[in-house]
């Protein structure tokens, strides 16, 4: 069954405290707004900065899973090459 629904956050725009999440249609998703909302840690309005719930949490476990990787090592016959 296909998701039409995804969570969006809402986050401060000067101290990124999370101001709410909400629940909305894939087709209704809008994450670039104009609008300011009221930071509680603030205690003044705020410009938002929306994304998807999760999102950052799946980038950094997806990074986690690339391949370590290891300082590169000179041939072997590179210096007897003269």
């Amino acid at each position: 069954m296909p998701i039409n629904e995804v969570d969006i956050v809402s986050l401060c725009g000067e101290c990124g405290t999370e101001i709410e999440t909400v629940t909305v249609k894939k087709d209704n998703m809008m994450l670039f707004t104009k609008e300011l909302a009221h930071c509680s840690k603030c205690q003044a309005d705020r410009p938002q900065v929306r994304d998807v719930a999760g999102r950052l949490d799946f980038i950094e476990k997806e990074q986690q899973s690339y391949p370590q990787s290891v300082p590169a090592e000179p041939f072997p016959d590179q210096n007897s090459g003269k």
